[in-house]
């Protein structure tokens, strides 16, 4: 009995810990262990077919070309803690056909965020293509855990700011159900060519007199790069990861007239399927060790945390009734007192009195001449024996 009494205590604290432990792991440790790795190293490759751009170095433009697009993320761990992740990025983009070596575009950026919500943080010489004075805001590279249908600020290196990026629907890749998102851009200014473009490039056969921009030397005009794109993505909501991309983009060369002369890229850059199903199986690798973290571990330490209270419940109710329903001890016997005889006793006394008193009375007479006998029983009696 001992030892059952000290089991229910052990069980009931065991109860209370794993409630315990359950939402500290809801509420403590998930928030902190469910963020943006560190260490990560990820390739994406893109491809573009039927391409127009400008090949500068040959000052021609080139249609129908294959373009390649490889964007390389690295984590910088050094730069990185527990709340702030640094990324460095480099995209490189060339013409496939033409071996690759000579780039048509290529940029740099490097994010600090908040592992957690992915806010984009000014800190540890976060750059786009060098420059730290670009201020960038939103969200970049890393999308946040647990994505909503809702529009969000997405950062554009091209253009140095965010732009809003809308919720366009779900689908599925590969199996993972994604959230489709679109971000549209532009038509914008993104950098000026001053008075350097050949005006036969332009398509201007004669320049005349004042033509804004223009070079009278060198018969060379002024322009400005304008850029357009729209950009999908799509999300994997659990984990926040990009299983696939597409990208259009349209730059066009506008002279000081405000009159678009010159297609200067036309891409519609897509992620290979290759690509796609690496993202969409890291994304469910990614997503169980969200589930087990936020919500397998919390559920399984509720269970046993209430199966340990309702047995020490269960036991301490059951020791209530099994004490209830047991009979009461029998007391030590007591002798009656002969003063304290029931009168049924002080009746059947008289009664055996008055009967030998009624037998002595009848006794029968001995004929005449005759000795009586002594009364059977009577000291005559025993001393006759």
């Amino acid at each position: 009995m001992a030892v059952s009494r000290k089991i229910s205590p052990v069980l009931v604290a065991c109860g209370v810990f794993s409630l315990t432990l359950a939402a500290l792991f809801r509420l403590y440790a998930a928030p902190r262990l469910i963020t943006a790795p560190a260490d990560i190293h990820q390739t994406t490759t893109l491809y573009a077919k039927d391409a127009t751009y400008l090949d500068a170095a040959a000052a021609t433009v080139r249609r129908g070309a294959t373009i390649k697009a490889v964007n390389t993320v690295r984590g910088d761990v050094k730069a990185s803690d527990s709340k702030i992740a640094v990324w460095d990025s480099f995209t490189w983009v060339a013409d496939a056909e033409a071996g690759g070596g000579n780039p048509i575009d290529m940029h740099s950026q490097r994010v600090a965020f908040d592992r957690r919500t992915a806010r984009l943080l000014n800190v540890r010489r976060a750059a786009v293509n060098g420059d730290t004075g670009v201020r960038q805001s939103g969200i970049g590279m890393f999308w946040p855990i647990g994505v909503k249908k809702q529009t969000y600020q997405v950062f554009d290196t091209k253009t140095g700011r965010p732009h809003p990026m809308a919720f366009a629907g779900v689908e599925r890749i590969h199996g993972v159900r994604v959230y489709r998102f679109v971000q549209r851009i532009g038509p914008v200014v993104i950098g000026s060519e001053p008075a350097r473009v050949p005006a036969w490039l332009l398509g201007l056969k004669e320049v005349r007199k004042g033509f804004p921009g223009h070079d009278a030397k060198t018969g060379d005009v002024a322009a400005d790069r304008v850029y357009q794109g729209t950009i999908t993505a799509w999300v994997d909501p659990r984990t926040g990861t990009r299983v696939a991309q597409e990208q259009h983009s349209r730059t066009v060369l506008r002279t000081k007239d405000g009159v678009d002369r010159l297609v200067a890229g036309d891409l519609r850059l897509k992620m290979t399927d290759a690509d796609q199903k690496e993202r969409a199986a890291a994304a469910d690798r990614t997503a169980r060790k969200v589930a087990l973290i936020r919500t397998h571990l919390p559920l399984a330490a509720t269970v046993l945390g209430a199966a340990f209270l309702a047995t020490a419940f269960g036991r301490a109710r059951s020791r209530r009734r099994t004490h209830a329903a047991a009979p009461a001890s029998p007391s030590a016997p007591t002798s009656t007192p002969a003063a304290t005889s029931t009168p049924a006793a002080t009746s059947t006394s008289a009664a055996t009195s008055t009967s030998t008193s009624t037998a002595k009375s009848v006794a029968p007479t001995p004929p005449p001449g005759q000795r009586p006998g002594p009364t059977p029983g009577s000291p005559d009696d025993r001393t006759t024996r």
